[in-house]
């Protein structure tokens, strides 16, 4: 009997959750930093694609796109925000000069900038904060409180909005999506805020734990509907087929994407 989306997705969570706890608690840092890479460079040819009409692997823009994003990665394991912050200049610099080619030669050059230079800070960018999470203090349980409050929020939005879901939230970019699953999204994070809390990380108040749920259940909802966005602007309905009833990796990370850096900011502040 052929399995449904919805089974499809539990079985592929299933197989793979295990796996991916497995690596991220016996893992070096640099070991994480390597997936993280792996990770980038597979959402960045989704993005390029999808978006840039690239049509291989061999994409000047894509391979550019994969070499700086992947030295934004090693400069956050390494904990070099003034290598972070040349590789973000040299995007600029690079996708600049790209555009302006094009431009010369009578083809689209600031739109072709702007989507080129959108997918560093969107995607190697926002991943960098998981790779700063886990080379700092308490790495492994602040590297995955956002895995968990995205992975949550996104069940808690599904399964709420699902069953009791009545009321559209912005039809225009994704109709699905509903006020109620909203709701639903926000009180799974504040329970796994409340397990980390009592199990994890027991040094931090409740109200700092319960604003960062709340905080990080709205950037996962954010996430989910800046990407539906995009995909709707340029008439993309799946960025992949690699995870069976997830879509491809850019589907399943989209709400980690924004997740990641609001927890990474709170605990600058916590530690501030």
């Amino acid at each position: 009997m052929a399995l449904s989306s919805h089974q499809k997705r539990w079985v592929t969570a299933f197989f793979l959750a295990p796996t991916l706890l497995a690596f991220f608690f016996l893992s070096p840092a640099w070991a994480f930093m390597i997936l993280a890479i792996a990770v980038s460079a597979l959402a960045l040819w989704e993005y390029f694609k999808n978006f840039c009409k690239a049509r291989s692997i061999l994409d000047f823009g894509f391979i550019l796109a994969v070499f700086l994003g992947s030295m934004i990665l090693v400069a956050a394991w390494a904990g070099s925000f003034r290598l972070m912050f040349v590789a973000l200049w040299m995007a600029l610099f690079v996708f600049a000069g790209r555009a302006m080619i094009r431009f010369n030669q009578g083809k689209h050059g600031f739109e072709k900038l702007t989507v080129e230079a959108l997918s560093i800070l969107y995607i190697p960018c926002m991943i960098s904060s998981l790779v700063l999470l886990r080379g700092g203090d308490k790495g492994v349980t602040w590297m995955m409180l956002p895995l968990w409050l995205a992975f949550m929020s996104d069940t808690g939005a599904f399964y709420a909005g699902t069953y009791l879901g009545r009321h559209k939230l912005i039809p225009a970019l994704s109709p699905n999506k509903t006020v109620e699953g909203s709701v639903g999204s926000i009180l799974m994070d504040l329970a796994v805020a409340t397990v980390f809390k009592l199990f994890f990380l027991p040094e931090l108040s409740w109200a700092f734990l319960l604003v960062l749920a709340v905080c990080a259940a709205l950037a996962t909802q954010m996430g989910d509907l800046f990407e539906s966005m995009i995909k709707r602007s340029f008439g993309v309905k799946d960025m992949g087929g690699i995870f069976p009833g997830h879509g491809g990796m850019m589907d399943r990370i989209d709400g980690m994407l924004f997740t990641a850096p609001v927890v990474y900011c709170f605990k600058v502040f916590a530690t501030f």
